[in-house]
């Protein structure tokens, strides 16, 4: 049987070599498990795609689980090791393509373009039908040049809402701290707040921040007069059988003692099982059909919206701060995911790559390869809590997963 040999892309090289610099400063004990990372990701060879994903899964801090689905909607590939499908964990950016998809379902359902159940989301017409061309002076009363700031440009980080500095990463403190059931006053605040500290323009920059989707949530409240709770059960929860118990929001997802409202955190804040994730995720690769334990969900998304998510968004804007553009890779970006390169200098190659992922910080990797024709989900919430390996950032370590099983997915599909 053929041995395939990790290989590292130029953005990995880079993480690696800053992981063997962090892992220079830390204790001596902590040498067995460099090495064990070493021995498992960088000297050995996988000989399987359950080889690669038991040696990933040895890394982590709480076991992983790895799911491919084919283009009709076929489960292919099914592991896990200690983290059950069935098990919410959170999901930290990956939470990024949720809201996104919310917003969208919204829009359609005003639009009367899906034929999925809508509920409230039908009323999202406050002051106007919602549409991405909704700005913040028309669902926040926002003026001057904050006032023409859209939906579409905040859902893709080109809002100008800048945070932490000139940057423009970070978020404003206000949206992991609203205390739980926060209100009106609360919410509009923070709001306030952001705008008031942000001085980009709309549509100069990108710039990836938690700023740009706490505002886009907080205008789908005001034009659904609804709450973010009420919205998302309409929007997902309901149509895809999500459980409302434990798909929940938190400002501070990492804390297990201090209760916070999520209603603002789109960018970061969702808990959800990688068997209910996989449901909204179908609809992106399926045109618009999403699944719940019953069968196919027609009509979940407008093939508009479906369009609307995966394609650029940048719109002329350039790129004010992103963690990928540090390794050479221009990965442009749709809505509330990142859109694939293979050539750095030549972002035109994302139309062709058709690679879509939202990534996040724990290594929880949802993503979609439009050209294989298949949609996966690498769970895993690893955030260096419970082990020592730390050789490479949980992101890097899940790409790197990723890249290297790729060929072995292809197989499977026959590609």
């Amino acid at each position: 049987m053929k041995k395939l040999r990790y290989k590292l892309p130029n953005y990995l090289l880079f993480l690696f070599l800053l992981g063997i610099l962090v892992a220079c400063n830390t204790e001596i004990q902590k040498k067995s498990s460099t090495n064990f990372l070493l021995n498992a990701l960088i000297a050995q060879s996988c000989v399987s795609l359950n080889d690669c994903f038991d040696r990933y899964a040895r890394t982590t801090d709480e076991g992983a689980n790895f799911q491919v689905y084919s283009s009709t909607g076929v489960r292919v590939y099914s592991r896990s090791q200690t983290l059950d499908y069935s098990t919410y964990k959170p999901i930290a950016s990956g939470s990024k393509w949720v809201t996104a998809v919310t917003v969208m379902r919204a829009i359609d359902c005003v639009a009367g373009t899906s034929t999925a159940s809508c509920g409230i989301l039908t009323s999202c017409n406050t002051n106007g039908a919602i549409t991405l061309s909704t700005t913040t002076s028309n669902a926040l009363s926002w003026t001057g040049t904050k006032g023409d700031i859209t939906l579409r440009q905040l859902l893709s980080f080109t809002s100008g809402l800048n945070a932490g500095g000139t940057s423009g990463a970070g978020q404003a403190s206000c949206i992991s701290t609203l205390p739980s059931g926060a209100g009106d006053t609360e919410k509009d605040a923070c709001a306030n707040s952001i705008r008031d500290s942000s001085s980009g323009t709309p549509g100069q920059l990108f710039q990836y921040n938690s700023n740009h989707m706490a505002i886009a949530m907080r205008m789908l409240e005001k034009k659904c007069s609804a709450t973010w709770s009420q919205i998302f059960t309409a929007a997902i929860v309901t149509p895809l059988g999500w459980d409302s118990s434990q798909a929940i929001w938190k400002g501070n997802f990492q804390s297990s003692t201090v209760t916070t409202d999520g209603s603002m955190s789109g960018a970061y804040g969702l808990t959800i099982s990688s068997e209910h994730y996989i449901r909204m995720l179908s609809a992106l690769l399926r045109n618009g059909t999403a699944s719940n334990a019953s069968g196919d969900v027609t009509g979940f998304l407008s093939t508009n919206s479906v369009s609307e998510i995966l394609n650029d968004q940048y719109n002329g804007a350039t790129i004010g701060y992103s963690q990928f553009a540090a390794f050479g890779y221009r990965w442009q970006y749709g809505l509330g995911n990142w859109r694939f390169c293979s050539t750095p200098s030549v972002p035109a190659t994302c139309d062709t790559d058709l690679l879509s992922h939202s990534l996040g910080i724990n290594g929880f990797y949802p993503f979609i390869d439009r050209n294989k024709g298949y949609y996966a989900i690498l769970a895993v919430n690893n955030l260096g809590v419970k082990n020592s390996v730390a050789l490479l950032p949980a992101t890097a370590n899940s790409l790197f997963f990723v890249e290297t099983v790729r060929s072995y997915i292809n197989a499977l599909l026959g590609k």
